[in-house]
C-alpha cells in the first residue's frame, strides 16, 4: 500500500491550512535533506501525489502555498495513473510567485487507456463535463484510444496546460498539445496525408473545423520546413481568446530560424536576428515556436532554450544562462536560485546512481521488477519575441518518472 500520508505528503488538508503551509514544506524539506526514511513508492502515485512528492522542493518564491493548493486540487480531478510528466510555467521577471500547471499523458503504458476510462466512467467532476471545452477534449481521447483510428499510431502524446488564475473560481479550461509523429512534407503525397492532423485530430480538439485559409497555412508551415527540421506538436489554445493553432518546429538550426519565419511572410527584424544569435552562443538547443492564423504567422515568436543531449537534473549549464537572463533584465535573481534549488532526483535504489544512458522515462513499466527515479529539472526557458515589445522569459520546471530494470539480487547463503 502507498502511505503517503505517513510521510507528511496528504493531500487531504484543509484549505484553512494554506497559513501553515509554508513551514509545513519547510519542515519537509528539512527532513527529506536529512533523514533516511522509508519512502513511498513512485511507481503508483496519481497526479496529485506527484505535486505533493516535490512540494517541499519548491521555493516560495516560484509557486506561492495558494497557487500550488490550486494545482493539488486540480490534480486530484485526475485519479489513476495517467501521466509520469509534467511541470510548470514561470514567469521569470515577475515578482508574483506564480506558475501556471501542465502534465502530459503518453500513448504507451496505459496512459492514454486510464485517461479514456475516467471519461468514460464521467469521473471527472461535473463542472468539467458541462463545459464544451471538456466535451471536445473527451472526444478526441477516446477517438484517440481506438485501435482503428488513425490517431491512435500518429498521436504520441497530449499535454494539458492550466493557466493557474490565483483565485481559480471559474472552471479549468486547459490548452492542448498534441506531440505527434514528426511532421514534415517531401511530397505532395505527404501533404495529403498531413490531412489527418488538419481534418480530424486538431478539429475533434477545437470542437469545430478549422478555417481553410488555417489549414492552409498550416501545411504550408510545414511544407517549407527547412531540411531536417520537423513540427513536432500543435496545440489548440482553448482557455484562449485566439483562433490560431500553436506549431513547434524542432531540429531547427539557428542560421535558419529567420529565413524560415521571412517564406511565411516575417518583416526583417534585425532584433531577432540579434536575440537568435545571443541564445546560439548561450545554449545548445532552439525550438521555434509558431502561431499560425488565416493571416499567415503571428507577431509573437516564442523561442525554447535547452541543451543536448538531455542530462535532466545533470545538468550544469543552466545557471551561466539563468546569470546572462538576470544580467538582461529577464529573470529576477530570487527566480534564478529558487529554479536551481529544485533541481534534484527521488530515487528507490539509493546503491545506483542515475544515469541517463540506463534509465530511461518509465510511462509505467510493467511489473514491479525495475527501479524507479523522479528527477527534478529545468526542461526548458522560452523567450517570447514580440516586435516593438519587451522580451519575456518563462521557465518550464519538469518532473519527469524514469525506470530502468533492477539489478539481480543473488542468495549468497
Amino acid at each position: 500500500m502507498n502511505r503517503i500520508g505517513e510521510y507528511g505528503f496528504d493531500t487531504t488538508f484543509d484549505s484553512s491550512f494554506l497559513g501553515e503551509l509554508k513551514e509545513f514544506r519547510n519542515r519537509n524539506r528539512f527532513i527529506i535533506k536529512t533523514v533516511q526514511l522509508r519512502k513511498p513508492s513512485l511507481k503508483g502515485l496519481d497526479t496529485a501525489r506527484f505535486l505533493s512528492v516535490v512540494e517541499p522542493f519548491i521555493s516560495e518564491d516560484l509557486i506561492s502555498s495558494q497557487n500550488l493548493f490550486n494545482m493539488r486540487k486540480l490534480g486530484s480531478s485526475f485519479s489513476g495513473s495517467i501521466t509520469s510528466f509534467f511541470g510548470f510555467e514561470s514567469h521569470l521577471s515577475s515578482s508574483k510567485a506564480q506558475a501556471d500547471y501542465l502534465f502530459a499523458v503518453s500513448s504507451m503504458g496505459g496512459e492514454r487507456e486510464a485517461l479514456a476510462t475516467l471519461i468514460k466512467e464521467k469521473t471527472f467532476p461535473k463542472e468539467f463535463i458541462d463545459k464544451p471545452e471538456w466535451q471536445n477534449t473527451s472526444n478526441f481521447v477516446l477517438e484517440w484510444t481506438n485501435r482503428d483510428s488513425i490517431l491512435y499510431q500518429n498521436v504520441l502524446g497530449m499535454w494539458f496546460e492550466f493557466d493557474m488564475v490565483e483565485n481559480l473560481s471559474k472552471t479549468p479550461i486547459p490548452c492542448i498539445f498534441l506531440h505527434t509523429i514528426p511532421l514534415h512534407i517531401t511530397s505532395e503525397d505527404e501533404k495529403e496525408q498531413l490531412r489527418w492532423l488538419t481534418k480530424q485530430a486538431l478539429p475533434l480538439v477545437a470542437g469545430k473545423n478549422l478555417p481553410e485559409k488555417i489549414e492552409q497555412n498550416i501545411i504550408q508551415a510545414i511544407q517549407k520546413l527547412p531540411p531536417n527540421a520537423l513540427v513536432m506538436d500543435a496545440g489548440v489554445m482553448l482557455s484562449r481568446p485566439t483562433a490560431g493553432i500553436r506549431l513547434i518546429v524542432a531540429r531547427i538550426r539557428p542560421d535558419q530560424i529567420i529565413p524560415y519565419l521571412k517564406t511565411m511572410g516575417w518583416s526583417e527584424d534585425d532584433q531577432l536576428s540579434k536575440l537568435v544569435k545571443d541564445l546560439e552562443a548561450q545554449v545548445s538547443r532552439l525550438v521555434l515556436h509558431i502561431t499560425i492564423t488565416e493571416e499567415g504567422i503571428d507577431k509573437k515568436i516564442g523561442l525554447e532554450c535547452s541543451f543536448a543531449p538531455d542530462r535532466y537534473h545533470l545538468e550544469t549549464r543552466w545557471q551561466s544562462f539563468l546569470n546572462y537572463l538576470v544580467e538582461r533584465g529577464l529573470c529576477l535573481a530570487e527566480k534564478k536560485e529558487a529554479l536551481l534549488e529544485f533541481i534534484g532526483v527521488e530515487q528507490e535504489d539509493a546503491q545506483r546512481d542515475f544515469d541517463p544512458a540506463v534509465y530511461r522515462p518509465t510511462v509505467k513499466m510493467e511489473g514491479n521488477e525495475f527501479s524507479s527515479v523522479l528527477v527534478r529539472y529545468i526542461s526548458h526557458i522560452k523567450l517570447v519575441y514580440e516586435q516593438d515589445r519587451p522580451v519575456s522569459a518563462k521557465a518550464y520546471p519538469g518532473v519527469r518518472l524514469f525506470g530502468c530494470p533492477k539489478a539481480p539480487t543473488y542468495d549468497t547463503m
